[in-house]
């Protein structure tokens, strides 16, 4: 008996079925991807939508000047602080950019580059700053960062008042109707302890009145090694500011003042 003989592979005819299935396939999958690239099918329409918003709004502001925890210390209120904001992507917008203070007080207002401003804060305080972009409806459609500083102003205090005020030897002037007058200065600081990790101010306490003047200062920390009319105030990283109250009596009255001084050492996070 003759055997048949068959062959375990398939010509290439009987392969060329399968391989036009396999083009087909390829060629399927190829134009799925490339009509999806170019037109939004509904089931990929969430995921677009919310990638082309973030897109769209996603303006740069950043806040150059002054840097985070910076600390100005002002002879005089001519003195300003210098505002810098680096911007991208809104150039050529028809939107306003507002400068707010303590996240209340709208300080400028700009409608084109450059975007710099010089302000002059009011009194000693910590301030935050930080620029908001506004499109035509005013709203809110971005922010730069967050930034802190703090302005401490130095009260200035001639050579002739002092002179006529308060000696070298803290000799006590006096005034007609001998009731107290009190005014607080710094006459050094601020000034860096390393070993303590400190920054600390030394006040004086300017006054007249007759009779014999007694001051009692809300804090002292040389613990009265200045004199009766000094006093010395130390601030920490954790407690950067304080209130120094000094009331002045005698038995015609009595007169009270009071300073804010601030961290001004440097940055208040210190660096490992």
């Amino acid at each position: 008996m003759n055997k048949k003989k068959y062959n375990k592979y398939l010509n290439s005819a009987d392969r060329f079925p399968y391989i036009i299935v396999a083009v087909i396939l390829i060629i399927a999958v190829i134009f799925i991807f490339q009509f999806k690239a170019k037109y939004s099918f509904p089931f990929f329409s969430n995921t677009s939508t919310s990638a082309q918003d973030t897109v769209d709004t996603s303006y740069s502001l950043f806040i150059s000047s002054p840097v985070d925890n910076q600390v100005f210390n002002f002879v005089n209120k001519n003195e300003s602080v210098p505002i810098e904001i680096r911007s991208k992507e809104i150039e050529g917008l028809n939107y306003k950019l507002n400068l707010v203070i303590n996240d209340k007080d709208i300080i400028k207002t700009f409608s084109s580059p450059p975007y710099k401003y010089d302000w002059t804060p009011p009194e000693s305080e910590e301030y935050t700053i930080v620029a908001n972009l506004l499109d035509d409806s005013n709203k809110i459609i971005s922010s730069s960062n967050e930034v802190r500083f703090i302005v401490n102003y130095t009260e200035e205090t001639t050579s002739a008042e002092t002179t006529s005020e308060i000696s070298s030897s803290d000799t006590l002037t006096t005034t007609s109707d001998g009731a107290p007058t009190i005014n607080l200065r710094i006459f050094e600081g601020p000034l860096y302890s390393e070993s303590d990790d400190i920054c600390y101010y030394r006040i004086e306490a300017i006054v007249t009145g007759d009779p014999e003047i007694t001051v009692l200062f809300s804090k002292d920390d040389s613990l009265g090694n200045l004199g009766p009319l000094k006093a010395q105030v130390n601030l920490t990283r954790s407690a950067p500011s304080y209130v120094l109250t000094a009331i002045a009596k005698n038995s015609a009255g009595e007169g009270a003042d009071s300073i804010t001084i601030y961290w001004g050492c440097g940055p208040l996070v210190k660096e490992q």
